[in-house]
């Protein structure tokens, strides 16, 4: 057992090896022209501009930036449920359905999702233009696929005796199947849901980088200009609505037997589903497609991409992939580890917060004041915000654990940061190995985003065909960034199972 708790502890800091060669690069391609830049960049934090014009544009933009998150989590959630019930095995024997129909549900869910928010914002609004739609729809299509995931998820964990009970009495199929699902699916929502609106308000953010709108969009805008005190006073905001959101989260309870909660969820439920239908109805019919021109285009243009160039950005994308999962494993335990004072601990929680609360295109570009754009810049970049998410799970599940064994081995006189690695982490060197495995599945997802911005892998290639409107390029990079996302998640799900 003890051997196992070494080997999941070892697997914990063993990448952190990648930095050998992403660091060499980065050394490599510095320059020192962009730190003053960055100088500015980081004193500006402590300063950030405050006067009652910036005061009323941060509460419009915030304003902007709830209401397309917060839709865009409602209607995801909605869906997500419902898909998650169609993807379950147990929709399937109340009321005898083939398993076929569940597995063509489950292999169309998986390609949405295995697309980033971002690339189909990108994609939409290359076919639509900016259009404040855009966001709620991007955000959507992979979010319901990887809520209804979740959810169905729960709901195998349905104990098959309840059904065989319910099933002997002859209920009705429709009263038998909310019978079992309902606390399934309130504590899934309890537990994950809630979560899910601040990635929503999140991936809003990012998207309103790439002219969405709202608080991301002046974020963008006022690094454009170099105005960072206005940056900073966006980021700030940004960051007081994600603490409230937190506090506000953590004082919603749900009464599984309230009958005005569950009249009131049913209400939502059915509004959401038929403004949600007719809107979408309205977008398509109403929206000028001439950009697309014509779906022919993708079998009569002819692609410019070479087969060696195309296989290199694949390649590129993995690896990109790999060393950011790598940073994002390895750098918390390893900070935490050997820093391991209460004053460090601040310090790091302090930095972790920053890098998540900092969207990643904007990390990227503030890097890149002082370096050139390579893979080692992405991938440094996507492993730092990764880190400061996992470094979050981390702290909250130390924080909570037995600190006995950590305790007994320093009193005999073992040192700190050994009694630390022993005492403390190599318990939880396996559930966090399996988390960063999961978290490594949206990394695949974001290599689109720091791609773009950095000129690297499948999203530079993406960015570059869509502004020539080559739409057979398009839909190539589409399928090899979708296939790279699918087998990684397939791989990571062999690993967290392994781990679980």
């Amino acid at each position: 057992m003890n051997k196992l708790k070494l080997n999941h502890t070892l697997l914990s800091f063993l990448p952190i090896l990648v930095c050998i060669p992403l660091g060499y690069q980065l050394i490599t391609n510095i320059h020192f022209g962009g730190f003053k830049l960055f100088q500015e960049f980081l004193i500006s934090a402590f300063n950030p501009k405050i006067d009652n014009e910036i005061i009323i544009t941060v509460i419009n933009r915030l304003n902007e930036t709830i209401l397309i998150g917060f839709f865009s989590w409602l209607v995801s959630i909605i869906f997500g449920v419902i898909f998650g019930i169609l993807t379950s095995n147990i929709f399937y024997k109340i009321f005898n359905i083939p398993n076929f129909f569940n597995n063509i549900i489950r292999v169309f869910l998986t390609i949405i999702r295995s697309i980033h928010e971002v690339v189909w914002g990108i994609l939409l609004m290359q076919i639509y233009g900016i259009n404040f739609s855009i966001g709620i729809i991007a955000i959507c299509i992979p979010y319901i696929a990887l809520n209804s995931k979740v959810f169905a998820e729960q709901l195998e964990n349905i104990d098959y005796k309840s059904f065989e009970s319910i099933k002997q009495i002859n209920a009705p199929k429709i009263s038998s199947l909310l019978t079992l699902i309902w606390n399934p699916i309130i504590n899934s929502f309890k537990n994950f849901g809630l979560y899910r609106l601040e990635c929503s308000i999140r991936s809003t953010v990012i998207l309103g980088l790439f002219g969405i709108g709202g608080i991301g969009t002046n974020i963008f805008l006022s690094f454009q200009t170099l105005n960072f005190r206005e940056l900073w006073t966006y980021l700030w905001s940004l960051a007081i609505l994600i603490i409230l959101s937190r506090l506000i989260f953590k004082k919603i309870k749900f009464n599984n037997t309230n009958k005005v909660i569950f009249i009131f969820l049913i209400v939502v439920f059915f509004t959401t589903i038929l403004f949600s239908f007719s809107y979408f109805l309205h977008f398509v019919f109403n929206n000028n497609l001439e950009n697309f021109n014509s779906v022919s285009s993708l079998f009569k243009s002819s692609s410019d991409l070479r087969f060696l160039d195309f296989l290199k950005l694949i390649l590129e994308t993995i690896i990109l992939s790999l060393l950011s999962t790598g940073i994002a494993i390895s750098l918390p335990p390893l900070l935490i580890g050997f820093f391991n004072n209460n004053t460090s601990k601040i310090l790091i929680k302090i930095f972790a917060f920053l890098l998540r609360l900092i969207p990643t295109p904007v990390i990227l570009l503030t890097l890149l004041t002082f370096n050139n754009p390579s893979l080692s810049l992405a991938a440094l970049t996507l492993g730092l915000h990764n880190a400061g998410i996992t470094s979050k799970l981390l702290f909250t599940n130390l924080d909570s654990q037995d600190k006995r064994n950590y305790i007994a081995m320093k009193s005999l006189g073992i040192s700190k940061k050994t009694s630390w690695i022993l005492g403390l982490f190599s318990q939880q060197a396996k559930s966090y190995l399996a988390y960063c495995a999961y978290r490594s599945d949206i990394i695949i997802r974001e290599t689109a985003i720091v791609g773009v911005i950095g000129s690297v892998g499948l999203g530079w290639q993406l960015q570059e065909s869509l502004s020539s409107f080559a739409w057979q390029e398009v839909t190539i990079v589409l399928i090899a960034y979708s296939s790279i996302a699918i087998v990684g998640e397939l791989i990571n799900g062999k690993i967290n199972n392994s781990l679980t």
